[in-house]
Order: structure tokens, then C-alpha cells, then sequence
């Protein structure tokens, strides 16, 4: 009887946690007023197999950590996973300027974030549940964060299977608790 239940345990898989810096140490970043986000897309598939036990890019995802630091001294971040959203462009052109008729479009082509519910509907890492665990309990989460506080996790963003990766454009809402104040932060990658 022991021995049954101490195997489970060995047979778990590990999954390392992905190293997270300060948002301004990446090279996709951005401040605004009391609040800093960086990026981190982990375009290995070598580093999905490390963290996530899965091949995601060739399965038309691609992870992209996003570290948030709320630098306030008095007020608290909300932070909505459902108001972030992301468009595709050309990977051969330039990321459209912040004002030019080419970022309204980009703007206005945008879609929500999937949770990860889709991927495992879709049969990525079928009959792995711990592997599903892993993505879930990884994804970016809503939530408020009090002044000083950082959160991390991961945006699973669709992308196509085949060619090269398109540009990416993420747009992500800022609000402050007991405010009016909300802006948006813009990331291309």
C-alpha cells in the first residue's frame, strides 16, 4: 500500500521555473507613469520543451512572459487579462509609428488574449495533464496589485504554424484602483 502511494511522486515531472528580472532589464519594455512592463517571448522551442514540456510555437502558440511591477507608493494596479489584446503583421515591414494611420489599423485588428482552454480543446499536450497544470497555472492572471508588487506569467499567442512569425503588436490597459485613470501601453515584437 505504501508503495503505491509514493510512486505518483516520482513519476510527477518537474518543471523549472522560468527566470524573471526586473520588466526594465528586458528588451521589450515599457514604463508609464507608476507602472513598468517587460516582455519575454520564448521563441526556443528547446526553452518551451524546458519550461513547458511541449513544443508550442510549431503548434501555433507562442509564450510570451509578461513581468508587471506596480512602482506606486499609495495605489493599487488593476489588472484585467481579459482587455489585453494582440494583432499580427507583416514581419517584413516596420512596426507602424505611434500616430500614423498604420497603428489605428493595427489597432483596430486586434483580438482578446485566449485563455488556455482553447490550446488543451485543441489537443495541445493531449493526455498530459500535468502539462496542462503547468500552462494554467503559468498564464497571466487578473488581479489587483498593491503598490511596490510585481506579477508575472505567460500570454499564449496564436500565431501561425508554418513560415515565419508575423509581427506582433500587444496592447496593454493600465487602470488604477479608485481612479478614472486608465492608459494603454503598446508592445511590437
Amino acid at each position: 500500500m505504501i508503495l503505491t502511494c509514493v510512486a505518483p511522486a516520482h513519476s510527477a515531472q518537474k518543471f523549472p521555473d522560468y527566470p524573471v528580472r526586473q520588466p526594465s532589464d528586458y528588451s521589450i519594455s515599457a514604463r508609464q507613469e507608476e507602472v513598468s512592463i517587460g516582455l519575454q517571448s520564448v521563441e526556443s522551442v528547446e526553452d518551451q520543451q524546458t519550461y513547458f514540456h511541449t513544443a508550442l510555437s510549431p503548434n501555433g502558440f507562442l509564450p510570451v512572459l509578461v513581468v508587471v511591477h506596480n512602482q506606486s507608493k499609495s495605489d493599487s494596479l488593476l489588472l484585467d487579462k481579459a482587455g489585453i489584446s494582440y494583432g499580427l503583421g507583416d514581419p517584413g515591414k516596420a512596426a507602424p509609428k505611434e500616430n500614423s494611420v498604420g497603428q489605428k489599423v493595427a489597432i483596430s485588428s486586434t483580438a482578446a488574449i485566449p485563455f488556455i482552454g482553447p490550446f488543451i480543446a485543441m489537443g495541445l499536450a493531449k493526455d498530459a495533464s500535468e502539462v496542462k497544470q503547468n500552462l494554467v497555472l503559468r498564464q497571466l492572471q487578473s488581479g489587483t496589485l498593491s503598490p511596490g508588487d510585481t506579477v508575472h506569467g505567460f500570454l499564449y499567442i496564436p500565431i501561425p504554424k508554418k513560415g515565419p512569425r508575423p509581427m506582433i503588436h500587444i496592447q496593454f490597459p493600465v487602470s488604477w484602483a479608485g481612479s478614472d485613470k486608465t492608459s494603454v501601453l503598446h508592445f511590437d515584437f
